[in-house]
């Protein structure tokens, strides 16, 4: 279950990445439009996710107006909007996910309690009786701090055809001492297909601080092998290869990548000598096509660095002139089409199955 924020480049990657029938993307909406637009005339919040959501080339689509974000003096002012007018009120949340109706089934409508955001009492309740009669299939995210106050009620609504997502912020996996006590009530659930989601990579890293060529071991991806283990979870869930960011206003020039190596489930981190975009092409580019990580995918014998790797492919382009590569967001939507498609080709050889 990979997770997308919906912002230029990951709504670039969901419109363009062939998910097929093992991977059902998250889409995180964070704010009223998905880009600035030059025009005062604006499309409806229903008309651009509808055409989003269609345009994904995936069976299913969770969808969610997440309540666990936090407002920020730096967080940008569209998302702090959306989450005061819409995602703060369980009524106006649940009629904006309403007004996606026609989605359905493809659509899989995301609630969580309310409990902890406003001090409202049986929210999760409220919510699934107004969305079942649009969406046959509804799924419950918790947060795993808040599990022992939400877990009761959510063994007592979940049917067969639901989803159940467990909330791992960025905290280490499973055994950790911090989920190690709620895995009793988690194992035994078997009404529907359970999610473990979690975050590898700490909102503290900085491109800034990334050594050059070097595996980034602060980042840890290990939820990619734990999460199979018996009655833990059928699927697992990341943000795509990317930081899960606190969605703040953009800072400085800071060029910087992190580089998926598939055969080791590490990351290996770049960055540029100086504070200028000509470095993503000057530097990093050709540190990346020529690094370890690349040429142990390439001996692997699975097809990680094929022509369907769009972010691998972009790279050699921008490498033989072909493309430019003064783009810091650009590597950003590189990075994601690289991962999800290393984690394709692990799910093509078999190597991502449950017990």
């Amino acid at each position: 279950m990979p997770t997308f924020r919906a912002r230029q480049q990951e709504n670039l990657v969901l419109r363009s990445f062939k998910f097929d029938g093992h991977m059902y993307p998250m889409l995180e909406i964070i704010k009223e439009y998905d880009r600035k637009r030059d025009s005062d005339k604006q499309s409806p919040f229903h008309e651009i996710y509808l055409d989003l959501i269609e345009t994904i080339q995936s069976e299913r689509v969770f969808v969610d107006l997440p309540l666990y974000l936090k407002e920020r003096a730096s967080m940008k002012n569209e998302v702090i909007a959306f989450s005061r007018s819409v995602i703060a009120s369980k009524e106006r949340r649940t009629k904006y996910l309403q007004s996606l109706g026609e989605a359905s089934p493809k659509m899989i409508p995301v609630i969580s309690s309310y409990l902890h955001k406003t001090g409202e009492i049986d929210t999760l309740q409220w919510q699934e009786a107004h969305l079942r009669p649009n969406f046959p299939s509804i799924a419950f995210r918790v947060m795993y701090n808040q599990f022992n106050e939400d877990w009761p009620i959510i063994n007592q609504l979940a049917t067969a055809v639901d989803f159940i997502i467990l909330d791992l912020d960025n905290i280490a996996p499973y055994p950790s001492p911090s989920v190690r006590q709620i895995m009793n009530a988690w194992r035994s659930f078997s009404t529907c297909p359970k999610i473990i989601l979690r975050s590898a990579i700490n909102t503290d890293i900085q491109n800034v601080g990334l050594d050059h060529g070097e595996v980034v071991f602060d980042i840890d991806n290990g939820l990619i092998d734990t999460y199979k283990q018996p009655l833990l979870g059928q699927c697992f869930g990341d943000y795509a290869g990317i930081k899960k960011d606190d969605l703040t206003s953009g800072g400085a020039i800071s060029p910087g990548f992190l580089f998926y190596d598939a055969v080791d489930n590490q990351f290996v981190g770049f960055k540029g000598s100086v504070k200028e975009l000509s470095e993503f092409k000057d530097t990093i580019v050709p540190a990346v096509i020529n690094s370890e990580a690349a040429k142990r995918m390439q001996a692997s014998g699975l097809p990680y660095l094929d022509d369907r790797n769009w972010g691998w492919q972009t790279l050699l382009r921008i490498q033989h002139e072909g493309e430019t590569g003064k783009s810091q967001a650009k590597f950003k939507r590189i990075a994601m089409e690289h991962y999800l498609h290393c984690i394709r080709v692990k799910i093509e050889a078999g190597e991502l199955k449950t017990s």
